[in-house]
């Protein structure tokens, strides 16, 4: 695993993931009439960071096998799933009952899907750009006019 690849993945999924969770929280606090506070933007920002943190080994794993791949990823999902039932009743943001632990479940999927979909979007871009820059560089026509120039 590279470190900096390991880097550039924590900062991008810091930055999806604590959006997600800043909009399931707005939702949240819009439908209970709770009031944001600081504590709470600063524990949002703390829940980005420690979920983002195995995301970012997860994905910096080189896997060969779709199948680890996708064992990984379900692992990772309920790991997210856990880890974000132990930071609500950390951070005193409800009790954990049969109720919060549903809503919490769809939370996380919200979250999850944000972050992937954001994931694969912007990589599908980069991937569209970097082809099309590959078939311009490589392009039957460019080497001719390559040996024009010279």
């Amino acid at each position: 695993m590279m470190i900096k690849e390991f880097f550039v993945s924590l900062l991008h999924y810091f930055v999806d993931i604590t959006t997600a969770v800043l909009i399931a929280a707005a939702i949240f606090m819009t439908l209970s009439g709770k009031q944001v506070t600081g504590t709470i933007l600063w524990q949002i920002l703390l829940c980005g960071f420690i979920t983002a943190l195995p995301t970012a080994f997860f994905l910096c794993l080189d896997t060969k096998s779709v199948r680890l791949s996708r064992v990984l990823w379900c692992a990772h999902a309920l790991m997210m799933y856990f880890m974000t039932l132990l930071l609500l009743n950390v951070f005193g943001w409800c009790r954990i009952t049969p109720l919060s632990a549903a809503l919490t479940l769809l939370a996380t999927g919200f979250i999850y899907t944000f972050t992937g979909s954001v994931h694969y979007l912007v990589d599908r871009k980069h991937t569209t750009l970097m082809n099309e820059k590959l078939k311009k560089r490589y392009a039957p026509n460019a080497q001719i006019q390559k040996t024009e120039h010279q």
